[in-house]
């Protein structure tokens, strides 16, 4: 028989917005959250069409393929593509485009490279200044002598198949963020690498070809802000007309050899290609240079390019692994992975700030503290919309928290042969929830703990003063089941480390958070808001609120001058091995990661109170720190 009192008090939340609005906080290293029902399915979806492509073939006789494009379809199809898989896409893409191209080729001519490939091979040359690696790009070179069409045609393919990675490194392709972290649910926006060299075809004096490939790095104003910083770091500017080139390690190479990394050593000292042309020749004009490096810097006059020479040509610009430089590439990094537009309002929650603001028109109006994820169940990073904003809401046990705390707590109470007690009842009571199976409730004490499955029953735990979801709820659906809330635990919120929770947000002033959304959304005065706070209720966004949750740990501020936010989740070494390709540790300060003594999340008060005075507490709700602490 369902008890009607439970009954009637379900009723009441679900009109108040609990029961309609299941909730769980549930941290990453707790098991698979269970995702909000209202969460947005991910579809694959084919990458778009970059810039400026378009949408014919290029322009040409149908029946007239030009000899170096015939040789180009040639070598495509008689070498395999190799690499990664966005490699072989990009090889794939680069197939696809000069299978239907009928005009000349991009970047080569029977005069050898064309303005356009000069401009585009410029660029490249100048990743470094754009925190990507020049020596990540393998670029054609051509013979002083008249070029044959076999050398045109592989130096067509080099130059397009490296144009094709650095608009994928520009667009956040680099790495792909969930295989750094699981944290990080982000997915990068790439160009398909078709249209791409598409739209690199048709560049004319009006869009060239390098100011292109520069456009396709990200255009947020903090992005920007970072490059000046890690220019300023190696101690080059932005407007210098030869910006600073890194010499990437490499074998020593000696005057009269060829190598690639030569190339970048004339821009670096800032010498032309040799009497032939040969930009990637070690002659003695360029010897003669690096000699006088070498004295300068105490070393032997030998000429030869080692390890040495390399560090003292890259100077003060030389990344240590545990650097400010190197966390401000990271950071970077990061922000190629974000959305490009985000919103014309919005809510920014910086995980290492722990800090949530609202920004609307690009103007902070809003900034509070908020309480993250501790380490051993972090914040993910995302963006989500948000679409409910929910006053008194109710409060879900995850499933992680069922199997951990309460299962045993259970067991303890009556289970086994001993249920038809009182022992379960009292537990809940004690943490003031109520248990259901299927929707409907069910008398704790007529279960045998030991022998069922705990992830069958929802335990919830209602509107009230000690809710740990305190007041006000602000929803944004998504697969982490992740949200922010107010709480009544507002002791956390005086530390400068802040990583107390199971992942959710807590905010110091939600209900002011709420008043600057409706007020946007709804045109709702704060006496109106303060109305729902009084009698609670759940409002439906007319106009969803991207929420960005962020993790970036090098921030500029409008004076220039650069903030380094504690890296308390240690990802930003993650992130700088992978761009490194090796072990990078970047120093982290003691006071940036909080300590995390892992046991039973009950308090100590909890578990020793007789069960009578547990079922009667009203003021203290000690299931608050089995979600927080």
């Amino acid at each position: 028989m369902i008890n009607r009192r439970l009954l009637a008090i379900a009723l009441v939340m679900a009109l108040m917005g609990g029961l309609a609005v299941p909730a769980w906080c549930q941290g990453l290293d707790a098991g698979p959250a269970t995702p909000d029902p209202l969460a947005p399915v991910e579809v694959s979806k084919p990458a778009p069409a970059a810039p400026g492509a378009p949408v014919a073939p290029t322009a040409g006789p149908a029946d007239t393929v030009h000899p170096i494009v015939a040789l180009v379809r040639e070598r495509l199809a008689a070498t395999p593509a190799r690499g990664s898989e966005a490699d072989k896409e990009d090889y794939a893409g680069l197939v696809a485009f000069y299978a239907e191209s009928h005009g000349p080729p991009i970047w080569t001519s029977k005069d050898g490279f064309t303005p356009r490939a000069m401009q585009a091979m410029a660029e490249i040359r100048r990743a470094d200044d754009w925190g990507l690696k020049a020596s990540a790009f393998e670029l054609p070179t051509l013979p002083d002598s008249q070029a044959t069409d076999e050398v045109l045609a592989d130096a067509e393919i080099k130059l397009s198949l490296a144009a094709l990675k650095y608009g994928r490194f520009a667009r956040g392709g680099r790495l792909d963020p969930p295989s750094v972290s699981r944290m990080f649910d982000r997915k990068p926006v790439i160009y398909d690498p078709k249209s791409l060299l598409q739209a690199l075809a048709v560049t004319d004096d009006t869009e060239t070809a390098d100011a292109y490939l520069r456009n396709l790095h990200p255009k947020h104003p903090q992005f920007a802000r970072l490059r000046q910083a890690m220019l300023a770091a190696r101690g080059a500017r932005a407007d210098d007309p030869l910006p600073l080139v890194k010499i990437p390690p490499g074998p020593a190479i000696k005057p009269g050899q060829e190598h690639p990394h030569v190339a970048l050593l004339r821009q670096r000292l800032a010498i032309p290609a040799a009497a032939d042309g040969n930009e990637t020749l070690y002659d003695d004009g360029l010897a003669t240079a690096v000699k006088a490096i070498q004295v300068e810097n105490g070393l032997d006059q030998t000429g030869v390019i080692n390890t040495a020479t390399r560090n003292a040509l890259n100077g003060a610009d030389r990344t240590s692994p545990g650097s400010n430089l190197q966390r401000i590439i990271v950071n970077m990094e990061r922000w190629r992975w974000m959305p490009e537009n985000l919103g014309d309002i919005y809510v920014w929650d910086s995980v290492p700030e722990q800090m949530t603001s609202v920004y609307e028109q690009g103007k902070q109006v809003l900034s509070e503290k908020i309480v993250v994820g501790k380490p051993s169940s972090p914040t993910p990073i995302f963006s989500a919309d948000m679409q409910f904003i929910i006053f008194h809401p109710s409060w879900g046990v995850p499933p992680g928290m069922k199997a951990s705390e309460l299962a045993p707590l259970l067991r303890n109470a009556g289970g086994g042969w001993f249920f038809f007690s009182s022992g379960a009842s009292a537990v809940l009571r004690g943490y003031g929830l109520q248990v259901s199976r299927g929707g409907h409730p069910v008398n704790p004490d007529s279960i045998n703990w030991s022998s069922v499955d705990i992830q069958s029953f929802d335990f919830t735990q209602p509107p009230g003063p000690s809710n740990v979801l305190g007041i006000v709820k602000f929803r944004f659906p998504n697969k982490h089941d992740v949200y922010m809330h107010d709480t009544p635990e507002r002791n956390l919120f005086g530390g400068a480390i802040r990583a107390f929770s199971h992942g959710c947000m807590r905010v110091q002033n939600p209900v002011k958070l709420a008043e600057v959304l409706l007020a946007h959304d709804k045109g709702l005065s704060s006496d109106q808001v303060q109305e729902y706070v009084r009698r609670g209720g759940e409002i439906k966004l007319t106009t969803p609120i991207p929420v960005h949750v962020t993790y970036f740990t090098a921030v500029v501020d409008d004076d220039g001058k650069i903030q380094f936010p504690p890296d308390i989740y240690g990802l930003d070494g993650r992130v700088a091995s992978r761009l490194e390709g090796q072990a990078v540790h970047l120093t982290t300060s003691s006071t940036e990661r909080p300590e995390v003594i892992e046991k039973s999340n009950l308090p100590a008060r909890a578990k020793a109170r007789p069960r009578q005075k547990a079922a009667s507490s009203q003021s203290y709700n000690p299931f608050a720190a089995i979600f927080g602490n």
